[in-house]
């Protein structure tokens, strides 16, 4: 079995390039989102290289990079990335599973797709090929998801990297601990132990890893050995309906918001698609003036009609 994975590292400061193609090579930063802190939430390898790290404060970044670019979050605009670049990838293949956790990271199982694209390493090239190059992506093979990945952010952008299967365990030793999916408290306690790469922690006895960090430090000394048996889950297609309304500036109050979206509701409940029927979740983006977006996403706990959602 091989299963690609692709990654585009700096996601949100990638896509803001899609909008500013004429800023792609400058120092960026991504700053916070309305009410969060005024630190550097993620900075391209550019700001870097000027000493600029994830939570430094914008001023004390702005004053080792006087020329970097701070860009705000803006979710409904890289929502809608995830989207086109997940449907481009299902044109190709039927298994593409996008990790909510870890925007920008794609994996795909490329079985019985040799016909259709050829061997895996021409199948990648083919699948990285329907992702815009400004986004710098870049992707890789191996036998597992987890090697994949890895494999992935160690190549070079634009280019594909493959894991030959005998290989797995050396190629991970010498990859940085900062890529296994374990939460930031877990990564800091590997990091104070003088854990730095997957080969320290796989060295170590599977039962003291696991007595020190439970169920899920086993699991990360399992994937740091090459051992991954999960599949790639490829996303459920819900039937969707869409509504949008522009209101006219200024809309500040909270009774015209209410409004607006009591309007959006009854109009997608008035479609066709949704009569006599229920839902079970609403996505709201809404995008304000100056760049600036939010984006609400509410599940029922009961699909509901249109009472129920307002």
């Amino acid at each position: 079995m091989s299963i690609a994975c692709i990654v585009i590292p700096h996601f949100a400061l990638r896509v803001a390039l899609l909008n500013r193609p004429e800023l792609d090579g400058a120092p960026l930063l991504l700053g916070p989102a309305q009410g969060e802190r005024p630190i550097v939430y993620d900075a391209t390898p550019e700001a870097a290289m000027q000493g600029v790290r994830t939570g430094l404060g914008l001023r004390e970044a702005v004053a080792l990079c006087p020329e970097a670019v701070i860009l705000t979050p803006h979710p409904v605009r890289e929502s809608a990335a995830i989207e086109q670049i997940v449907t481009g990838l299902e044109r190709l293949s039927p298994a593409v599973e996008s990790d909510p956790g870890h925007p920008g990271c794609y994996a795909i199982d490329l079985t019985g797709l040799d016909r259709l694209l050829g061997p895996p390493s021409l199948a990648t090239e083919r699948l990285l090929a329907t992702v815009p190059a400004l986004l710098r992506p870049r992707a890789g093979v191996a036998p597992n998801k987890f090697t994949a990945r890895v494999a992935a952010y160690e190549a070079a952008p634009g280019t594909v990297q493959v894991v030959d299967p005998t290989l797995i365990e050396s190629f991970l030793a010498t990859a940085p601990i900062s890529l296994l999916p374990l939460s930031s408290d877990k990564q800091r306690r590997l990091e104070r132990l003088g854990l730095r790469t997957l080969g320290d922690l796989a060295a170590l006895p599977p039962a003291a890893v696991q007595a020190r960090f439970g169920a899920e430090g086993r699991r990360a000394w399992e994937l740091a050995r090459g051992n991954d048996r999960e599949p790639v889950h490829p996303r459920l297609q819900p039937e969707t309906v869409s509504e949008s309304l522009t209101l006219p500036a200024p809309a500040t109050s909270r009774e015209t918001l209410v409004i607006a979206i009591t309007r959006l509701v009854l109009r997608a409940f008035d479609r066709a698609a949704l009569r006599n029927r229920h839902v079970r979740q609403a996505r709201l983006h809404v995008s304000l003036e100056g760049g600036q977006a939010w984006e609400q996403i509410t599940t029922l706990r009961e699909p509901g009609g249109h009472k129920h959602l307002i």
